[in-house]
């Protein structure tokens, strides 16, 4: 789906979430097994406008919201695991009860939906373009139950279920006009930066399109010819092959890899590492979640599922939920954003970084286009 589809889906329907106030934490009951560690959530990003008259408020006592997950595992260091920071955060302020169920593979969505619905939970997420077919499924089967879907908006929409988006592209442009810039000072002879994705879906081609498309946009203002090269693996828990496939792209000349896809674009990051390149992160600043790989990563682009999550539970909560409506996170309203340069703070260039940011406002004016 192209950027201006989801814009006027965004259009037509905006969802409602209002913040509430925190509650007591109570203690998880088990339904599977007990989650790892995930990065601390931040602030979520700022509630759109109400298209529907609200419900009376339900109680965070007995509060019970359940997250399916993709394939790849809650700890994937990328968007299940950061869906599922959301979710902690909301049960740590709100008072909701929050568990998961890992998707080992795509044959298992429909169940683990199914298992959280017959046990009466109050909200069910889950997590990706692939569960779109079983959560569209799944929410005819049971019409009373709430469910929200990362990276996927219905059309026509589900009565109950809201669509979480995000215009990555946003994100991803600068990222690839600061790669494509990092290059330049590495190789000025044959700067090259390049990708390792997971499957060819549009949410990923959405972060790929706008890399290059930022890249392009280096070359334009500078005169250069920085190259862009990277491959979609099909896969999004298969590091060995993503380190192949990073291998393969240095041996080419590449100077930074953007992983993108789960733990086989991790495995992309860990070739660059290995080989004394640079990388760029997804979906969460990965400098907090690839310990071995931070020292190599210029930044990431941050597609802030945890605040998403955490709105629509506590719009869940307030009884509003947002059926049949799509929450869209961009730059303004931090559902999206870059992360810091951290170890880097010190070596990109003024210069560089003015240009990034110029460009960031430039994309929240309207007066950019991402190429998405």
């Amino acid at each position: 789906m192209r950027k201006g589809s989801f814009s006027i889906l965004a259009m037509l329907l905006v969802m409602s979430l209002v913040l509430a106030g925190c509650g007591a934490t109570p203690e998880p009951t088990a339904v599977v097994q007990e989650p790892t560690q995930v990065p601390e959530a931040t602030t979520a990003p700022e509630p759109t406008e109400a298209v529907e008259e609200p419900t009376e408020p339900a109680s965070s006592e007995g509060f019970q919201v359940g997250m399916v997950s993709d394939v790849g595992g809650v700890d994937d260091a990328s968007f299940n695991e950061n869906t599922w920071a959301g979710l902690q955060r909301a049960q740590d302020e709100l008072g909701v009860q929050a568990q998961f169920i890992e998707s080992q593979a795509q044959a298992d969505y429909e169940r683990n939906i199914t298992e959280f619905a017959e046990q009466d939970y109050d909200l069910i997420i889950t997590v990706g373009f692939l569960l779109a077919d079983a959560t569209a499924k799944m929410a005819e089967v049971y019409p009373d139950v709430n469910m929200a879907i990362i990276d996927n908006a219905y059309d026509p929409p589900i009565p109950n279920v809201a669509g979480i988006v995000f215009n990555v592209d946003e994100a991803t442009f600068p990222i690839g006009y600061l790669a494509a810039g990092w290059a330049v000072l590495q190789d000025p002879e044959d700067p090259q930066i390049g990708y390792v994705a997971g499957m060819q879906i549009p949410p990923v081609e959405q972060f790929i399109v706008a890399y290059e498309a930022g890249a392009n946009y280096y070359n334009e203002q500078k005169g250069t010819d920085v190259q862009v090269k990277g491959v979609y693996v099909g896969d999004f828990e298969a590091p060995d092959d993503g380190k192949i496939q990073g291998n393969s792209l240095i041996d080419e000349g590449v100077d930074v890899v953007f992983g993108c896809g789960g733990k086989t674009g991790n495995g992309g990051i860990a070739a660059a590492k290995e080989r004394g390149k640079w990388g760029v992160g997804v979906d969460v600043d990965q400098y907090f979640t690839l310990p071995n790989e931070k020292d190599i990563l210029i930044t990431s682009v941050m597609k802030r599922l945890d605040n998403a999550v955490f709105a629509v539970v506590e719009s869940a909560l307030n009884g509003e939920f947002p059926g049949g409506n799509v929450f869209v996170g961009t730059l303004e309203n931090e559902g999206v954003g870059l992360a810091p340069y951290h170890d880097f703070e010190g070596e990109i260039p003024a210069e560089l970084d003015a240009e990034v940011q110029e460009i960031v406002q430039g994309i929240i004016a309207g007066d950019i286009d991402t190429g998405w």
